[in-house]
């Protein structure tokens, strides 16, 4: 009497989404189906869909009643149990289960080999001899083809049902794999499915990235420990938008030296519009006014209100600023002013006052060791520390307005 030869074939074993599947086959050594039918099976690759599925369907009708001539068993591992044994031992646990099925329809003494296309050299308790493996048989043996057709066909209409659930990840068209369509889906871990293999590397760095946070730059100095601290836990992008610094070659030299201070740390920086006027504009009667009062507050919103549309056109969900690193700055009025334009924005602030800790002594630290420059007054004509003398200035603003 003749006897059984099993094979086993795999799919899935490569894309970044959901199970791998594997299908253990055998013809009946008495009982074979048609050399008309078996002429027509072919590498599952070279036939059109169209033309595997007709075969599928085929191969499962020829699988059925008192006298198949034809055993096969699909077995599925998904994306959790991969992750958690790694995609080589989740394809052997597939394999394995398949046979498994497969040897309760066949007496295991009257199978002479099982036959394994590929390299990995299992082995499973549930055979006496171990599995010949043999590289690029799906080339050669009907079987393999037969396995292959009904893995791949199995597989891919399961793969149409998920493209129905996640209409935006295109699985229609990068059949699951890393393709350019797939990696620009992936833009951040909010897009990382359920069915995605969290431990192939492509989607694991995408789970691990640490999120953007957009942080507003009002100096150097200040920026120092800010940067230093948040890029532990975030990836930091500097925003600079000071149109409060007057004269124009000193806010230069302060963004040359914020540049300076990103080359050194690695971080990304956006550098906005110079609107002074818009600044005169907006602290407007307000000039005269002191320290920390309404002049401040209003220099402080607009700055924040153009960092917090930044953050939003961006879509980076955190950001913070650099002004509380100043001992100098009223932290519970700029506080208002953040959750004001966090909620206008649907944002999240951080609320460090980076100032703690020794923060303004480590960022002088920081400074004389890297050579930075720092200023002596906050930026302002209108401050109290504007080297050029404040009262000049309201002199002649008092004149303009008579």
């Amino acid at each position: 009497m003749n006897k059984y030869k099993i094979w086993i074939d795999e799919a899935w074993r490569w894309p970044w989404l959901w199970a791998v599947v594997a299908c253990a086959l055998c013809f009946h050594p008495e009982n074979t189906p048609s050399k008309e039918f078996l002429n027509q099976i072919n590498d599952s690759k070279k036939l059109t869909q169209k033309k595997r599925e007709k075969l599928y369907a085929q191969l499962i009708e020829l699988s059925r009643g008192e006298n198949p001539k034809v055993y096969f068993w699909v077995w599925v591992v998904d994306n959790y149990v991969i992750d958690e044994i790694n995609i080589k031992q989740a394809n052997k646990e597939a394999m394995r289960r398949a046979l498994v099925e497969l040897l309760r329809k066949i007496p295991n003494d009257e199978i002479t080999t099982v036959m394994i296309d590929g390299n990995d050299n299992y082995a499973f308790d549930e055979l006496t001899k171990k599995p010949i493996f043999i590289i690029w048989w799906d080339g050669k043996i009907t079987e393999i083809w037969a396995a292959s057709i009904i893995a791949k066909v199995f597989r891919d209409q399961l793969m149409n049902t998920y493209a129905s659930l996640y209409p935006d990840l295109w699985i229609e068209n990068h059949k699951w794999y890393g393709t350019k369509k797939h990696r620009e889906f992936l833009s951040d871990k909010w897009k990382v499915t359920g069915i995605h293999r969290a431990s192939y590397k492509p989607v694991k760095a995408i789970l691990e990235a640490k999120p953007k946070l957009l942080l507003h730059i009002c100096c150097g100095p200040d920026a120092t420990v800010p940067i230093v601290d948040l890029k532990k836990d975030y990836e930091v992008i500097c925003f600079w938008y000071d149109p409060n610094i007057q004269p124009k070659r000193e806010h230069d030299k302060r963004l040359w030296e914020l540049k300076k201070i990103c080359e050194i740390e690695w971080v990304e920086w956006i550098e906005w519009e110079y609107d002074v006027q818009n600044f005169f504009k907006k602290i407007q009667w307000l000039e005269a006014t002191p320290e920390r009062w309404e002049k401040c507050t209003e220099c402080y919103d607009m700055r924040l209100d153009r960092t917090a549309k930044e953050a939003k056109k961006l879509w980076i969900t955190y950001w913070t600023s650099t002004l509380n690193t100043s001992p100098h700055k009223d932290l519970e009025k700029m506080f208002r002013l953040w959750d004001k334009h966090s909620l206008k924005e649907s944002l999240e602030f951080l609320k460090i006052a980076f100032r703690k800790n020794k923060g303004f002594e480590r960022s002088v630290e920081y400074t004389k060791k890297h050579n930075i420059y720092r200023q002596n007054y906050c930026g302002c004509i209108y401050s109290d520390t504007y080297p050029g003398g404040k009262q000049q200035f309201l002199d002649k603003l008092k004149e303009k307005k008579k």
